[in-house]
């Protein structure tokens, strides 16, 4: 007999064994014991989760010389030729190759016959939303009034595609992602039935790469076979799959954390000598950071092999959060930036180099701290340096090292807090207040400041509402943004208890946005130093003590 690859080998052939969907096996075992058989299903989820494994069981479960029935026998003749694929009342199709109008209307011209040897005529389409709209609206009308005993069950991993007539006449069911620990489990098991030698860390590796589904891990697997035999190792499936040992990127952080630009460039020298993608490198990085990050706020991680959890955790404790995330955020960038350049390797090599000089970018409040003592106001470096658009973020540096406004402030994308955000001293609490307009606008900073306390963006928001009028038991503020609506409108519960506790009174926020027109041009002004030495002369003081130029 030919071989059989382990995806159909060990395809589900009964309601039990189709992994972590059990949301929607129980009720469809449920369904079927009840006798309320629907005339439509749709499944959707990502590929190789078990849509059509389960499309046909229920297939055997209707059809079965037992069933109707939860277990179906897998013995009898209906059972057999529907899990061989031949059985003619099952009729599988596949919505790709079968998209237009004529292809649907021949499937109607087939209803009129019944079922030659079971009680249900049953059609299974695969990726039904690949049909035309034409074929969608030819099959409207039999959906609607479908024959008796004709059952229809779509599978599709876009559901959004499919016309929403459509979805209205089916009963829907959502697959889910497969959990690493499940797909684990599962190779742990197929690793005994076969006779197979294979390492925890090797599954976890096969398991994440199959991203969410079995299907991809039983091809991952049988690759893997196919390469090691019986006896398979970690380092033979990383050779297989060109995927860089978590090793190497704990020495990585290691040389980050010990500003060893040197050695750091020579080791990505060597990996790209490897033939390694340099997006799959970047995105590997990426997860690995994830795992650390996930370690450092104290999450279990069910995705990785407890052996390799001590690479992580020492990791974790040699950076801070912000650090993480700074460093993840430069990787991203550096992900999207590298498909636009004629010289990605350059990119990465820059951004390795910025990230080993990570001790020379300062915290925000430090920052404000140290110009506080000089005697600068943290107010007049508040706003955004004049005539600089969001994309472009402008900077202080001074000397050869790198300032925090040119490293953190004005990097849109680093984990730091925006140095407009960040607060040198602990607000006053807010005594009890009459009800009147007067009070509240005296108070209305106070206000902003502890709302700041439960959500830093509701708190900004506040600040800029205009207030409209109060009465007895509502407030009613206009915004100029939507953004700023969704902030409050996400923070409104504990908002209004702020208010309540502060007038002693239950007091109802209304929130209407500001109509205005539409800009028809946006005239970005770029300034000079010269210029913002102009403006402020604290801050030309500022610049010319300091020697700093403009990034």
């Amino acid at each position: 007999m030919s071989y059989i690859v382990l995806a159909r080998k060990y395809r589900p052939q009964n309601f039990a064994e189709v992994y972590a969907q059990d949301h929607v096996t129980k009720i469809l075992q449920s369904a079927i014991a009840s006798g309320r058989i629907a005339h439509a299903y749709l499944f959707s989820g990502p590929r190789g989760v078990g849509k059509t494994s389960l499309a046909r069981i229920m297939a055997k479960s209707l059809n079965c010389e037992q069933g109707p029935t939860t277990q179906p026998c897998n013995k009898c003749t209906n059972c057999v030729e529907i899990t061989s694929g031949v059985s003619p009342d099952v009729i599988e199709i596949d919505g790709a190759s079968n998209t237009g109008v004529d292809d649907i209307r021949e499937l109607q011209r087939e209803l009129l016959y019944a079922a030659s040897g079971a009680k249900y005529k049953i059609y299974i389409i695969d990726e039904v939303h690949m049909l035309s709209k034409n074929a969608f609206n030819a099959l409207l009308k039999t959906l609607e009034e479908p024959p008796e005993n004709v059952i229809f069950i779509f599978a599709t991993t876009e559901p959004h595609k499919v016309l929403p007539t459509i979805i209205s006449r089916c009963q829907r069911y959502d697959f889910k992602r497969i959990p690493v620990d499940a797909i684990v489990a599962r190779l742990r098991d197929l690793c005994e039935q076969e006779g197979i030698k294979m390492d925890d860390e090797s599954m976890y590796l096969i398991a994440r790469k199959a991203d969410g589904g079995l299907r991809d891990a039983l091809s991952l697997m049988d690759q893997t076979i196919s390469y090691c035999a019986e006896d398979i190792s970690i380092e033979q499936v990383r050779q297989i799959f060109g995927m860089i040992p978590n090793q190497v990127y704990h020495d990585f952080m290691q040389m980050i954390k010990a500003h060893d630009s040197q050695n750091l460039i020579i080791e990505l020298h060597n990996i790209f000598e490897e033939g390694t993608d340099l997006q799959e490198f970047i995105g590997n990085m990426l997860e690995y950071l994830r795992v650390v990050l996930l370690s450092k706020l104290g999450i279990k991680i069910k995705d990785i092999s407890p052996d390799e959890m001590p690479l992580f955790e020492e990791v974790a404790q040699s950076f801070s959060q912000n650090d993480l995330l700074y460093i993840m955020s430069q990787l991203m960038q550096t992900k999207t930036d590298i498909r636009l350049s004629n010289n990605p390797y350059l990119l990465i090599e820059a951004m390795m180099i910025k990230l080993s000089r990570l001790d020379e970018i300062n915290e925000i409040s430090e920052l404000i701290a140290s110009l506080k003592s000089t005697g600068f106001s943290p107010g007049m470096m508040a706003a955004p340096m004049p005539g600089k658009s969001a994309d472009t973020p402008t900077g202080i540096r001074h000397g050869d090292k790198a300032s925090p406004l040119a490293d953190k402030a004005a990097d849109s994308s680093t984990a730091k807090a925006p140095l407009r955000h960040s607060k040198t001293h602990e607000q006053p609490e807010i005594k009890k207040l009459e009800l009147s307009e007067d009070a509240l606008r005296q108070n209305w900073d106070a206000l902003a400041s502890r709302i700041k306390k439960i959500s830093k963006v509701a708190g900004l928001a506040f600040q800029n509402a205009e207030l409209i009028n109060l009465s007895a038991n509502a407030m009613n503020l206009k915004l100029k943004t939507q953004t700023d609506i969704g902030m409050l409108k996400n923070n409104l519960e504990r908002i209004e208890e702020i208010l309540e506790d502060v007038f002693g009174q239950p007091l109802h926020i209304n929130l209407e946005l500001e109509q205005g027109e539409a800009p028809t041009k946006v005239d970005i002004v770029r300034k000079t130093i010269d210029d913002l030495k102009k403006e402020n002369p604290e801050l030309a003081s500022f610049i010319d003590e300091t020697e700093a130029r403009l990034v």
